[in-house]
């Protein structure tokens, strides 16, 4: 079992116990987490270590109460150091994965819960499923999640050095947003920034856009000049340690229209309003009742409608999702995105989104950078 890394063992000893408690309750006999670039989250969670390169690399950790070993890392990742970066019994260099993975299991299994289940290889799937025709396979990522939720101290304090190191990614694109500057130039001093300030990568491939292209929320650079007068908006993330960070601020070229203000300016009031509510024991709910702009709401097959944030942690979207209608209460702990965005086509719009921290006396903002940056 390797210790190494910026948790001390008792951590992942902490999770792993209440793995195998959440799955005793479930009646799950083994649980396999599954790890890819588009997928990341669960395996960093229970060893962690996950792969970095992401395009061929993957891993998968099988947690088997009773057997030994009972905590195995899977991984191609041979050439990434995953023993000496893994909290496991057992780290193993494969292709093969169904076999081995098959190996792993009892003959007398019969509940498999798949963390990371939409994303799962449909071979080893198959492998899994032949070898054990009687058993009963199942998605069982919300029951890792779940546990997720509420962080340790040790998890926090890993989430705000990923802040800060975000927040170098956003100052970058304030300080580079001016007349004349290219859209991929300030792309490239983001990236650049949140390496030098110590990210061990990138979340997603920041967006930084300008323009019209503002007003639909979304967008990657391009061989754009910055036009004074006009909205620029940067979204980026830094990963650090397992978690994952995220960020967006918008600002204009000069001073802004009236119009383009008060898209703004309405923006940054949703916001100070969600901060305001969030304080451990409110209603999830009510951090999204602020929707007297809700025609003008961002949009998107992948989300609830109303949505306005999530949790964020070792995977990048975390519970729970904030939207009016989501189920259950805030808890000291937790640490969630605060994320209202407007648009409004042929005017303008805007994002602004960061991370707080969840305690019993309101929301602490892990983010330094100012909300009002126009």
């Amino acid at each position: 079992m390797n210790t190494s890394g910026i948790f001390p063992p008792e951590e992942f000893l902490r999770r792993a116990q209440q793995v195998e408690f959440a799955m005793e309750r479930a009646g799950i006999d083994a649980l396999i987490a599954y790890s890819v670039k588009n997928q990341p989250g669960p395996v960093a969670y229970l060893s962690g270590y996950e792969p970095c390169l992401g395009l061929h690399d993957v891993a998968f950790f099988g947690v088997v109460p009773g057997r030994r070993p009972s905590r195995t890392l899977l991984t191609n990742a041979f050439w990434d150091r995953p023993q000496e970066r893994a909290w496991a019994d057992e780290v193993l260099i494969t292709g093969d994965f169904g076999a081995k993975l098959i190996g792993l299991l009892p003959g007398s299994v019969r509940r498999i819960g798949i963390a990371g289940y939409r994303f799962f290889p449909a071979p080893v799937y198959a492998a899994l499923r032949s070898a054990f025709p009687e058993a009963r396979i199942e998605d069982a990522t919300g029951l890792l999640m779940e546990i997720a939720r509420v962080k340790s101290p040790e998890e926090i304090e890993v989430i705000r050095r990923c802040a800060t190191i975000t927040d170098a990614g956003g100052r970058a694109f304030l300080e580079g947003v001016r007349e004349g500057a290219g859209e991929r130039e300030i792309q490239a001093g983001v990236e650049r920034s949140m390496m030098l300030a110590g990210a061990d990568g990138l979340v997603y491939f920041p967006q930084v856009y300008s323009g019209p292209q503002v007003a639909f929320g979304i967008g990657f650079s391009e061989d754009r000049i910055l036009v004074r007068g006009e909205q620029a908006q940067v979204d980026c993330g830094a990963h650090y340690g397992g978690y994952r960070g995220d960020l967006s601020r918008v600002t204009t070229v000069g001073p802004p229209s009236s119009e383009v203000r008060a898209i703004m300016e309405t923006t940054a009031g949703m916001y100070e309003a969600m901060l305001h509510t969030v304080r451990a024991g409110v209603p999830i709910a009510d951090v999204a009742r602020e929707n007297v702009m809700e025609p003008y709401l961002y949009g998107s097959p992948s989300h609830t409608p109303g949505f306005v944030g999530h949790g964020i942690g070792c995977w990048y979207h975390e519970l729970p999702e904030i939207h009016p209608g989501e189920k259950g209460v805030l808890q000291a702990g937790m640490v969630i995105v605060l994320e209202p965005i407007l648009v409004r086509p042929g005017f303008g719009g805007a994002k602004i989104e960061d991370a707080v921290l969840v305690t019993d006396q309101g929301a602490e903002r892990l983010s330094g950078l100012e909300i009002r940056t126009w």
